[in-house]
C-alpha cells in the first residue's frame, strides 16, 4: 500500500510537472503573438511614426561628449527664446533645475508639395506640441508629443487620426470637411519632417558655449 502511494506520488509530481511546463509555453506562445500583434499595428501605416499605447510621441536621445549638464539645460530654455529658421512659435512654460529639465509648447508649419498628373500642387501644414528636453553630464533626450494637427481654427489630436489612419478610414474634422486615408498618411509624413526639423535646431543650438 505504501509502495502504491509513494507511485501515486511521484505520478502526481510528474504530471503536475508537465502540466506547469506546457502552461509555460503557452504563455510564452501568447506573448509572441501578442507582440506579433502589437508591432503590426504599429507598422500598419509603413511610415515610421512612433505610436505606442495609442499615443503618438517622439524621443531621441542625443550624446553630447564633455558637455556638462547645466550648459545643455540652460542652451535648452534658450531654444525657446530664439527664432526658428522654419518659422516656428515657441513658449516656455517649465524649467526645473532640479530635475534639469526643459519643457515648453511649439506651434511649427511645414510646405510641402505632390503631384496629380503633371501638375504639382502645394500645401502647408501646422502642427502644436510640447517639446521637452531633459539634460544630464555628456546627453540629452528630447521628447515631442501631445501633438495637435492645426487647420481651419480647429486642433485635432494626431492621436486620433493615427487610429483612423490604422483602420483604414477617414476622418471627418468637421461635418464638410473630411480627411481621407490619403490625405491622413499625407498629413503625418509632414509631422516627420516637422519633427526632424525641430530636433535638428535643438541640436544645433544646445551645444553652443555661450559663457564669456
Amino acid at each position: 500500500m505504501l509502495l502504491n502511494f509513494c507511485i501515486s506520488s511521484i505520478s502526481y509530481s510528474y504530471y503536475s510537472t508537465l502540466i506547469l511546463i506546457a502552461m509555460k509555453k503557452l504563455l510564452i506562445l501568447l506573448l509572441i503573438i501578442s507582440a506579433k500583434g502589437a508591432f503590426a499595428q504599429k507598422d500598419t501605416i509603413g511610415l515610421n511614426v512612433p505610436f505606442i499605447d495609442s499615443t503618438v510621441a517622439y524621443e531621441r536621445v542625443f550624446d553630447a561628449p564633455n558637455a556638462p549638464k547645466n550648459l545643455l539645460y540652460s542652451n535648452a530654455g534658450l531654444w525657446f527664446a530664439e527664432t526658428h529658421p522654419y518659422g516656428g512659435i515657441t513658449q516656455l512654460q517649465l524649467q526645473d533645475p532640479v530635475l534639469s529639465r526643459v519643457a515648453g509648447r511649439v506651434t511649427a508649419s511645414s510646405r510641402e508639395s505632390y503631384k496629380v498628373l503633371w501638375q504639382t500642387n502645394y500645401y502647408s501644414l501646422t502642427y502644436n506640441f510640447t517639446v521637452q528636453v531633459d539634460c544630464k553630464n555628456g546627453k540629452y533626450r528630447v521628447r515631442i508629443y501631445n501633438i495637435q494637427d492645426v487647420e481651419a481654427g480647429y486642433q485635432t489630436p494626431v492621436d486620433d487620426l493615427m487610429q483612423s489612419l490604422i483602420k483604414s478610414k477617414s476622418y471627418s474634422i468637421t461635418n464638410t470637411y473630411t480627411l481621407s486615408k490619403s490625405e491622413l498618411k499625407r498629413r503625418f509624413k509632414t509631422l516627420n519632417t516637422v519633427v526632424d526639423g525641430v530636433m535638428a535646431d535643438i541640436a544645433n543650438s544646445i551645444l553652443v558655449d555661450n559663457s564669456f
